[in-house]
């Protein structure tokens, strides 16, 4: 049985003899409910004040009954109590220390600022990619998301040792997504500070908010309010544009996924075209456009447009090409 059972245990323990010595004073004598509670308390605790007027034979023979059964229980159950309290403080420096060692080894790991709602499905997109991920949450939010298996770090995520405990100079990506807009500006500042090559999502629940955000050093922005009815509005107006778009984020059911992959330094298909590179391998995957190294993007690439090391490709596939394909464009690359 864990500590925490066993601390319960114990205190049901204390509650029911309370009750049985409260309940059996009341039916032998004619004590009001609060004397025969009293007395329960001074018997079982063995404090010993002289004997209550109104105390009947039975009453005396119930009384050393209660001393017998109570005082050994409450003894025991006292024990337990205190050994589970110890023993659940070492299991929490235990884990704590276990928690901090993890996140020491970690690298090109994430990083997600307010394990609420929109947090906690963040975090299971990045793991389920097989991603390493840290949750930054209060102490008083953070136990659903321990249960679940996340790497859990309790603490304020605008405090610079926080994320500083959480790795962010080694991390590869950060979404401050705590439900408080200046939060998420001080979290985005002190993040790009801290590691000024990461990669920082930031969420705005109020648009103004959003060129604050930029300014400060969010790569990206989203809001939930804009998102969520462009969304609607496409699939009101454009249904099949939305059922396409909807394929990206539908990993959990369907093997098909829309993902980036950048070509690496030294990679095979830096220098060849799209059509010999990909589309005439056997990669199988469909090339929507690709990014080159200055920003510019080209849609529907042709079979004859050139790459090069830095470009960004956006494909959609099968899980395992999009792994291969990976491999083949970077293959010193991180996942």
């Amino acid at each position: 049985m864990n500590p925490k059972n066993k601390l319960i245990g114990a205190s049901v323990a204390i509650v029911v003899i309370l009750g049985f010595g409260t309940l059996g004073y009341k039916l032998l004598t004619e004590w009001t409910w609060f004397e025969s509670f009293y007395f329960t308390l001074i018997t079982i605790t063995t404090i010993g004040y002289t004997e209550p007027a109104g105390l009947t034979e039975n009453g005396r023979y119930f009384g050393t009954l209660l001393i017998v059964v109570g005082v050994g229980t409450l003894g025991y159950a006292l024990s337990v109590a205190v050994q589970s309290v110890v023993s659940l403080e070492i299991v929490s420096s235990l884990g704590k220390r276990r928690l901090m060692t993890e996140i020491q080894e970690l690298e090109n790991h994430y990083i997600v600022c307010g394990a609420g709602r929109v947090g906690r499905r963040i975090g299971q997109e990045i793991t389920a990619r097989g991603l390493d991920c840290v949750l930054i949450e209060t102490e008083d939010q953070a136990e659903p998301f321990e249960s679940d298996g996340y790497r859990v770090l309790k603490g304020d995520a605008t405090k610079e040792e926080v994320l500083k405990s959480a790795g962010i100079e080694r991390a590869r990506g950060i979404v401050c997504a705590v439900s408080s807009d200046p939060e998420n500006l001080y979290i985005t500042l002190t993040a790009r500070d801290l590691n000024p090559d990461i990669h920082i999502v930031a969420r705005a629940n109020e648009e103004s908010v959003i060129p604050r955000l930029t300014r400060a050093g969010a790569d990206k922005v989203v809001s939930p309010v804009i998102t969520g009815s462009r969304q609607m509005a496409q699939m009101l107006l454009k249904p099949a544009v939305a059922d396409f778009m909807e394929l990206a984020s539908m990993a959990d059911k369907l093997d098909l996924e829309l993902d980036q992959i950048e070509i690496g330094p030294g990679s095979g298909l830096a220098g060849s075209s799209v059509g010999d590179g990909i589309i005439g391998s056997s990669h199988d995957v469909i090339v929507i456009a690709v990014q080159g190294s200055g920003g510019n993007v080209t849609f529907n690439p042709g079979s004859d447009r050139t790459l090069a090391s830095g470009d960004i490709l956006i494909v959609m596939g099968k899980r395992n090409n999009l792994k291969n394909l990976r491999r083949t464009a970077d293959p010193s690359g991180v996942p």
